[in-house]
């Protein structure tokens, strides 16, 4: 029996944890978000502490190494090896107790810092280390790497707020550590002696630069009440396994403000920050141009650069807190005097309100997505992005590693802490290729060389993991570095515990690359992928950040919001492309079972497009992956039937009385089961009188004003007429002549949801030769269904890629709402609010996905319509995909997890209103709540 299997089996047998030694489960674990790749030998998501200690004692028996592991965001490999990979994210991730009496809350490693300070908030409090990666970093990764963020000039690293830890020893045995002390006897006497024998030498040798996440943390030695659980603090896992946490909470701010300055030079912009902090501001972060450059090309970003003006070189973000917006004001206001007064010159500007202050932090967030987002091989690496110096040494220290990449010919991105002397700066190299490595190598030992000079580290809250551990002999000295191999020795006699991180570590350049490699499997696409260079790119430029985990905000991704589950996220879906494309598994790897777990639950809502700041389309990857597996196994009858449902509807519309008593019928007797149809859903019966019907048959005159087409999709015209109707009477309201012309087919939509591609290019080209002289005359298009819509403007690009008249239908498609938006003025005037009521609003996804302007609530809004936004993701339905019976309970968890409890929250008297077709039918079934369509709604809304 292979070693592998026996030790599944084995943790299978003395554990409750999930084990995962598949394939799949160790190529998604095989990366996080820096340059590397490593596969281990299984996956083990434990439930509890007992899970993970029993976890320990196996692997200790079979000679296995464990890889414990956050959200695997890191940016420097540490939770990559080819050991056990323990997964702490799932289950271990909840808040034990939040003490607001004395400011502590107490957690299991795997909760996010985002989770945390959203329930420590009811309190007014707040974990004060803030990574950017906030929303998606667990609290036991931060405190590993001795993470911190923006604000670590007023709260200091992760291990300044660690107050006591649960762990578990490379022995398996479980101990607790506080200042009062650690439970095992012979560690504590073990870590007295190490303390009393070094202390000397750390006072003596030590880095004085505070913001340091490189080696061990033998600084806390010193404090004169010795807490061993700091040593916890950017231990990387290598020292024990945390089980639990206990973390000082500190005051939210009352109010904050930004003054933003804009400097035509970056390197006088950094050389301001001594100043600058004279202010004693809270933070003080960068952004440099070649970031500002991504943002305004990005679709979901650009619109936040409102507090840009011009082409700066660089952006200073200088934030205040205060009691009062008055006295935020006046501190913000006071710098820019301040600067005025000392010479500097600048543009000055300010961020008061939250929206405003939002805009500026959601660039500064999005920093890592956005610089990686390129989809050229050159792309800005983390290498040296960790480097910290003095502040007083950081105007110095950026002139001379400009100096390096300009001798070498490389660019860089440049942004973040300036306040701390944390700047990230990257250095666009190309790692596909053995050259790209040595470039890294090279300036990695350039930059070691400069943090030296200044008195600096390598990492300033990263950490060391595959990326720099193999510095820290030469960053610390010999000394310190033996100091630091005693304590590893301590806590993990075998080295059994991440090995190679912080001490010990080999050179893992080249062969752990992941970028390394191209596309071995040449994968004849369906898709045009020319817009990304290939599809190898496209995914290439997923780098692992994992935004895509983030929960309870946002609409990306509805599948891991449901499962909470890495298989189910959108970066996984990138990862197994990348193994396909670049040979790591075999071509055919794509079309086995485990390949459709990892796409299965992908429902295309397009918000990675938007949301990740690297615009990976996994939607698109999803539909080029199932018509690959279409092409090579056929389609079932479920995949059938749902993409043929405008062919099927036509017909059955003949006699629709007849076929919904037949449909009825056929959901008593179970039928539907035989494709794949969940018994509790309900297909929607047909209605009496297709749309086309009626709004041929009309009486009277229509406006003679401009024309617009009205597109009518398939459930309109078949299932729901009255969509159509409140349609054209808001339309016609606007003065508008509507033309309605023949449908022959629908937009292809459904079948391009199965991956028919060639089916849905066919209908494409028909409804473009229909639609294009109207939209060569300027006259707008108009839709009721935001996913046909965005079938026009989005998905033919893909199947119609050198047709010039599909782009010109494109550029002319507007759902109603957008349309109307633009013409609210006119509207208002006509219209009845108060036949409406309190209205909840959800936006269809792919109406998200095109950015804020195409929100419903935001068209209500615009019209005077008292309204809610339900601030909710996917709604879970999908198309075909929340009846399929396989996916009946997933689905019922996306709409779960905000869209149903916000409309029960508004209870029974406010009205919900919705576009897609999808999502009122996920709201009518699982609320119970009736659904009206924003056309219908506005439309009866109108003065008769």
């Amino acid at each position: 029996m292979p070693l592998s299997t026996e030790l599944a089996r084995t943790l299978e047998s003395r554990t409750s944890a999930e084990v995962r030694f598949r394939r799949i489960d160790r190529i998604l674990y095989a990366t996080d978000a820096s340059n590397y790749r490593a596969e281990p030998l299984g996956v083990v998501i434990p439930r509890t502490a007992e899970d993970v200690a029993e976890t320990v004692r196996i692997a200790g028996e079979f000679g296995v190494s464990l890889l414990p592991r956050g959200g695997g965001t890191g940016l420097a490999g540490q939770c990559l090896g080819d050991g056990i990979a323990v997964d702490m994210s799932k289950y271990m991730d909840g808040v034990c107790a939040i003490d607001g009496e004395n400011r502590t809350a107490t957690v299991e490693p795997g909760v996010t810092l985002g989770r945390l300070n959203a329930l420590a908030a009811e309190k007014g409090l707040m974990f004060g280390p803030d990574p950017a990666s906030a929303k998606i970093a667990t609290a036991g990764g931060v405190v590993a790497s001795n993470g911190t963020g923006a604000h670590s000039i007023l709260y200091g690293m992760a291990g300044d707020n660690l107050m006591s830890a649960k762990a578990v020893l490379a022995t398996g045995d479980e101990i607790s550590l506080s200042a009062s002390g650690c439970s095992d006897a012979r560690l504590s006497k073990a870590l007295e002696d190490f303390r009393d024998a070094n202390r000397a030498l750390v006072e003596r040798s030590f880095p004085r630069h505070w913001r340091r996440a490189s080696g061990y943390s033998l600084n806390y030695l010193l404090d004169d009440n010795f807490n061993p659980a700091k040593l916890l603090a950017s231990s990387e896992g290598t020292l024990a396994v945390t089980t639990e946490l206990t973390l000082k909470l500190v005051d939210m701010p009352a109010r904050t403000g930004l003054c933003v300055l804009q400097f035509d030079n970056l390197f006088r912009a950094i050389e301001c920050v001594p100043l600058i902090l004279r202010r004693e501001p809270s933070a003080v972060e960068l952004i440099d141009g070649m970031l500002i450059g991504l943002t305004r090309k990005h679709g979901g970003y650009s619109r936040m650069l409102s507090f840009v003006k011009g082409e700066p070189e660089a952006v200073l973000a200088v934030e205040f807190f205060g009691d009062t917006e008055e006295s935020c004001r006046k501190k913000a206001e006071g710098l820019a005097e301040f600067l005025t007064r000392e010479g500097i010159r600048c543009e000055k500007g300010f961020a008061l309100s939250r929206r405003e202050q939002d805009m500026v932090w959601g660039v500064r967030t999005a920093g890592l997505g956005l610089l990686m987002s390129s989809r050229s091989g050159a792309k800005p690496v983390p290498c040296i992005e960790d480097v910290s110096v003095p502040v007083s040494s950081l105007a110095a220290y950026v002139r001379d590693v400009s100096q390096v990449f300009s001798s070498m010919g490389l660019a860089a991105g440049y942004y973040a802490h300036a306040s701390a002397g944390c700047l990230h700066i990257r250095p666009l190299i190309d790692l596909s290729t053995r050259e790209g490595a040595g470039i890294m190598e090279e300036v990695s030992d350039a930059a070691l060389g400069l943090a030296l000079k200044y008195g600096g580290v390598m990492s300033g809250e990263h950490g060391d993991g595959l990326q720099r551990s193999r510095l820290n002999e030469r960053l610390f000295g010999a000394d310190i570095y033996g100091a630091m191999k005693e304590l590893k020795r301590i806590f993990d006699p075998a080295g059994a515990l991440n090995p190679g991180k912080v001490v010990g570590a080999e050179r893992p350049y080249g062969a752990t690359l992941r970028a390394a490699g191209s596309d071995g499997s040449r994968l004849e696409t369906v898709l045009d992928w020319e817009a990304s260079g290939g599809l190898a790119p496209e995914v290439a430029a997923c780098n692992g950040q994992g935004l895509c985990r983030k929960t309870g905000d946002g609409a990306m991704c509805p599948s891991f919001m449901a499962t909470r589950d890495e298989t189910h996220t959108t970066r996984a879906r990138a990862n197994l492309l990348r193994a396909v494309l670049h040979g790591e598994v075999g071509s055919d790897f794509i079309f086995s079972a485990e390949a459709e777990e990892v796409f299965g639950l992908c429902v295309g809502c397009k918000a990675c497009k938007t949301e990740c700041p690297s615009s990976v389309d996994v939607a698109k990857m999803k539909t080029e992956f199932l018509a690959q597996r279409g092409q090579h196994q056929g389609l079932s009858l479920t995949d059938r039937m749902i993409a043929g449902v405008h062919a099927v509807s036509s017909v059955l519309s003949r006699a629709p009385g007849t076929a919904n008593l037949l449909a009825d019928a056929a959901a008593v007797s179970g039928l539907p089961a035989l494709f794949g149809i969940d018994p509790r859903r309900r297909v929607p019966p047909l209605a009496r009188r297709r749309f086309s019907k009626w709004f041929a048959g009309r009486g009277g005159s229509a406006p003679a004003g401009a024309k617009v087409v009205y597109f009518h999709d398939t459930w309109t015209e078949f299932f729901n007429p009255g969509v159509g109707r409140g349609a054209v009477e808001i339309l016609e309201a606007l003065g508008c002549e509507v033309v309605v012309e023949e449908r022959r087919v629908c937009c292809g939509r459904p079948m391009m949801s199965r991956g028919m591609a060639g089916a849905a290019r066919a209908n494409a080209e028909i409804n473009v030769s229909v639609l294009s002289p109207y939209a060569a005359q300027g006259i707008p298009v108009i839709g009721t269904e935001p996913s046909c819509v965005s079938m026009f403007r989005d998905d033919y690009a893909d199947i119609l890629p050198q047709s010039r008249e599909r782009e010109v239908v494109g550029r002319m498609f507007w759902t109603l709402e957008e349309f109307v938006k633009t013409r609210a003025a006119a509207l208002s005037t006509k219209l009845e609010h108060a036949a409406a009521g309190s209205i909840i609003a959800h936006t269809h996804c792919h109406s998200r996905a095109a950015g804020p302007d195409s929100s419903l609530s935001a068209a209500l809004g615009a019209l005077g319509f008292d309204s809610t936004d339900t601030g909710a993701g996917c709604c879970g339905m999908a198309g075909g995909f929340g009846y399929e019976k396989k996916y009946y309970d997933v689905s019922k968890k996306m709409a779960s997890d905000r869209l149903i409890p916000s409309i029960e929250k508004a209870g029974t008297g406010a009205r919900v209103c919705a576009t897609g077709v999808s999502c009122m039918e996920q709201i009518r079934h699982f609320s119970g709540a009736e659904p009206v369509h924003f056309a219908r709604l506005v439309a009866d809304c109108i003065r008769r």
